[in-house]
């Protein structure tokens, strides 16, 4: 149990309806039911109660086995798992003291679990591990493009380094045409070509089962660029109450210079009529992959992931982070 009133412990059928209102006020797409259902039965659903018993928040765990050993790590193509919460403090200090106390719950109940390996990206929201840090885990910084879509269209162009506004114009000189893609197989298909292609291996099954539970259209976005009647590249983005994030792409061998960037920038004018807050390229520490977000203009945030291993798997623990920043 946490000190001051919080404990975890995994949720029970009965709690779901209850896990997704607090997962929808208060937490993201990626706590909800909807969502980690398509991870079953691996899936681990923790959780947050306070010291009453009434449900307050929880996070999530996705379980893998690897040579025996037992890894919790975030599900694939799922940037954050929690924790999220109900607050319900009064001033300040006392908010900084009820997530200090969910943040002790959650290490307490990832080391009853005696994980070989634990790698976990957190909430957007999170700002203090230091429970983490005192309990021996690695806390590491990463790094997400937010755009907000409360800006103006031509605000957002603006606000695009001079390369990307250039890639545009390129692009819409030269022809290309972005439409609405609700075909899986198409958006699927630049993926699969594009890990191919830079002989990268990915989670194929996963992304499989999101394009089945979220088809383009429905929960989500998906743009696709077109040249003379090929698909040269397209977006994949979901969508949450109030955020949309950018959760795949791909393009086509020989593509268009430009016809990502249309796609997504079609993508993100999506989002902003839909009525979405913030757009979330959902980052990446791959340095060209960093630099192709940046120059959409959107304000560089942080965000944390933990990492503890035995110690003699400290050096299968960075593989395991490099497999996760991928996405």
């Amino acid at each position: 149990m946490g000190k001051k009133g919080f404990f975890a412990e995994p949720v029970e059928g009965s709690h779901l309806p209850e896990w997704d209102r607090l997962a929808a006020a208060h937490g993201c797409l990626f706590d909800s039911v909807r969502w980690t259902r398509l991870f079953e039965p691996r899936i681990r659903r923790v959780g947050l109660f306070d010291a009453g018993g009434t449900l307050r928040g929880g996070f999530c765990v996705w379980e893998q086995r690897k040579l025996g050993l037992r890894i919790l790590r975030n599900p694939p193509f799922t940037p954050q798992i929690g924790p999220f919460f109900e607050p319900r403090a009064s001033n300040a200090a006392a908010h900084t003291n009820e997530e200090r106390d969910v943040m002790e719950a959650m290490v307490a109940w990832l080391d009853c679990q005696r994980a070989a390996v634990v790698s976990l990206g957190l909430a957007l929201s999170v700002s203090d591990c230091l429970p983490f840090y005192w309990r021996g885990y690695k806390v590491v910084p990463h790094y997400t493009y937010l755009l907000d879509l409360s800006r103006s269209k031509d605000d957002l162009l603006e606000a695009m380094s001079t390369e990307r506004r250039k890639n545009l114009r390129k692009a819409e000189t030269d022809g290309i045409d972005v439409r609405d893609c609700t075909d899986p197989g198409v958006i699927g298909g630049l993926v699969r070509g594009t890990f191919s292609r830079n002989g990268k291996r990915f989670a194929e099954q996963a992304m499989d089962a999101i394009l089945g539970a979220m088809p383009p259209s429905g929960g989500s976005i998906c743009k696709v660029a077109w040249k003379q009647d090929k698909a040269a590249a397209g977006v994949y983005v979901v969508l949450g109450p109030r955020s949309a994030y950018y959760l795949m792409g791909g393009y086509s061998d020989g593509a268009h210079h430009g016809a990502g960037a249309l796609a997504m920038w079609h993508a993100i004018l999506e989002a902003k009529r839909r009525g979405l807050q913030v757009f979330d390229f959902e980052g990446s520490v791959i340095p060209p992959v960093e630099r192709y977000f940046r120059g959409f203009g959107g304000t560089l945030t942080r965000v944390f992931s933990v990492q503890k291993a035995w110690l003699a798997l400290e050096m299968f623990l960075g593989a395991i982070s490099k497999y996760r920043n991928r996405f």
